[in-house]
């Protein structure tokens, strides 16, 4: 059982914004939980100088803010076990939350009692294999080179041209933006107000109004043209009532 023995006295960082029944299972496991209701918390509490590193962290947030903290949590904590939940069965958000470093995601229909489990096991691991058993993430876009890259496809002149193998399409104003921001977002996941924001960003200086506020003709546009210069479909993939995200 993933208990205070099991978590070395430290407890369990949760983020969440209200409590729930992952969070209670853990409870009645024995586990002391810490919940931080938003990432700007728990990042000010992962900088405090005297914090002592948690035995595990459970991200139960949206997968973009999940990312985001995950991807946060491992360069402060390299060996720390990292748990998300996301609420499609299957989809890009895996990839993503991996992606960002995290051990295990949850997914919609895993019974709560798994949790204390996954911990239990992930615990259990560092104790047997130390560091050889922690996780290796990918390295973020441009830590390589000066390119903006995820796998074959790159982001090249200032991010102006999009490249995959020998084919590129020179990008709008409104797509680079797009593409920008999925780029850097920590698992290529960004929110349509993430996406919005940016591409209003761009445009704000002249003044010119968007008439698609969650950029999906724009996205289509880029399939279209892409397919135009023998380049593959860029792999952008919707996700329901959020945003998009750059299947890996």
């Amino acid at each position: 059982m993933f208990g205070e023995t099991g978590t070395g006295g430290q407890g369990v960082w949760a983020l969440a914004q209200t409590d729930n029944v992952w969070l209670h299972r853990l409870a009645s496991a024995g586990c002391r939980v810490t919940r931080f209701t938003d990432a700007s918390a728990l990042r000010r509490a992962m900088a405090r100088p005297d914090v002592r590193e948690p035995a595990a962290l459970v991200l139960l947030d949206d997968v973009a803010s999940n990312c985001r903290a995950a991807q946060a949590a491992r360069l402060t904590w390299p060996g720390l076990s990292l748990v998300a939940w996301h609420g499609q069965p299957v989809g890009p958000e895996q990839a993503a939350l991996l992606s960002c470093g995290v051990d295990y995601v949850l997914r919609p229909d895993d019974p709560p009692p798994l949790l204390a489990s996954v911990l239990a096991a992930l615990a259990c691991r560092r104790d047997r294999f130390g560091a050889a058993g922690l996780p290796r993430h990918f390295p973020a876009p441009g830590q390589e080179d000066a390119d903006l890259r995820i796998g074959p496809w790159r982001l090249a002149d200032l991010a102006w041209v999009l490249k995959h193998e020998d084919a590129s399409l020179r990008l709008t104003v409104s797509e680079r933006a797009i593409l920008l921001c999925l780029f850097d977002a920590p698992g290529h996941v960004a929110s349509h107000a993430d996406l919005v924001a940016a591409v209003l960003h761009v445009w704000r200086p002249q003044q010119v109004r968007i008439r698609d506020p969650r950029c999906r003709s724009t996205i289509s546009r880029l399939r279209r043209r892409a397919g135009a210069v023998g380049m593959p479909a860029p792999p952008i993939e919707s996700l329901r009532d959020f945003g998009y995200a750059w299947a890996l």
